[in-house]
């Protein structure tokens, strides 16, 4: 077996020379041994000329051969390589145009309602007091909306540049989902939508950043109200899975219309949302899931989704117990 696996690991150039050579010491042996039975032997000269004619020449030949063989595949292995950098070149433009794109609009869309809202407040000085502040409050709306995608865009860049500030600390899961919940509770009195909760208590203590975590379960949850029929149920599942290192998996699901099959894949991908982007009338950046799936993975976790068109969506992420080398864990 130690032969066999010596045998697989030799490149097959070696193999090409072996061949050659053994062939080229047949040939000469049956020269020799024609020239013995045909002329009843041989000079020493003759036999070393032929000798080179059957060894020397074949194998310069072949080494030509093989030299323009490998060239040739070295080209074509560079042409590849210089196809797949076009296609991700190609790739990266689209996605700056598509960024381009989608960052115009969501900084067009609030900023045109606050000019038209704020013209319309100088113009009519004597406009009623009651008909001012429902203006002046959409100008807020839309004030925050635009301080949410600039934060958004300023943590995802923090992140991806690895600039990001990461204050770690001893947590329990059940703290982060409380907090979460304290934050956007008005959500779903206002959207009329019930919330449970199953979380097994008790949980074990973990190592992460409690503010980013908020944030990832915030995210979550929003959507979560965003995308569910008033009447609507979100439920929220917290619990310990034992294994080598041991982690806490959280799991949000709802009763919205779900996600399509083909976006289950790029629902964490910047700015991408279920449907056109430009058109929808959902609220949001696209950015809540792509920052969530950033952070989540530096905690050493992983988030993912799964769906049904009109049957709701569950979006479920872990977090690792031990931390994970060069993140959160123990003593960082």
């Amino acid at each position: 077996m130690d032969i066999l696996d010596k045998l697989k690991r030799i490149s097959p150039w070696h193999y090409i020379w072996i061949s050659v050579i053994f062939s080229e010491l047949i040939t000469a042996v049956l020269s020799i041994v024609q020239g013995k039975l045909w002329w009843g032997g041989v000079s020493r000269e003759t036999l070393i000329i032929g000798m080179v004619d059957a060894l020397v020449v074949p194998l310069i030949v072949a080494t030509i051969v093989i030299y323009f063989i490998k060239q040739a595949t070295e080209l074509q292995r560079i042409n590849e390589q210089l196809q797949e950098a076009n296609r991700k070149l190609q790739s990266m433009d689209k996605m700056k145009s598509d960024l381009v794109s989608v960052v115009s609009h969501e900084l067009r869309t609030p900023l045109t309602t606050i000019k038209a809202f704020v013209e319309l407040l100088l113009m009519k000085t004597s406009m009623p007091d009651q008909q001012k502040a429902k203006l002046l409050g959409t100008i807020n709306i839309e004030a925050n909306r635009l301080t949410r995608l600039i934060a958004d865009l300023l943590d995802l860049a923090r992140i991806e540049a690895g600039s990001m500030r990461w204050r770690t600390e001893p947590l329990h899961i059940e703290e982060i989902i409380r907090a979460s919940l304290a934050s956007i509770g008005p959500l779903f009195e206002n959207s009329r939508i019930r919330l449970t909760k199953d979380i097994e208590l008790p949980l074990p203590a973990f190592y992460g950043d409690a503010d980013r975590l908020i944030q990832v379960v915030t995210n979550i949850l929003t959507n979560a109200i965003k995308f569910s029929p008033a009447g609507g149920l979100v439920h929220i599942t917290a619990r310990h899975e034992p294994g080598p290192g041991g982690r806490i998996v959280v799991a949000i699901s709802d009763t919205g219309s779900g996600i399509a099959p083909e976006d289950i894949d790029q629902i964490f991908e910047k700015f991408h949302r279920s449907g056109d982007q430009l058109t929808s009338s959902i609220d949001g950046t696209g950015l809540g899931l792509a920052i969530s799936r950033q952070i989540v993975e530096y905690h050493g976790g992983r988030i993912w989704a799964t769906s049904e068109r009109g049957k709701g969506s569950v979006f479920t992420f872990t977090l690792p117990l031990a931390g994970k080398a060069g993140g959160p864990g123990p003593g960082r």
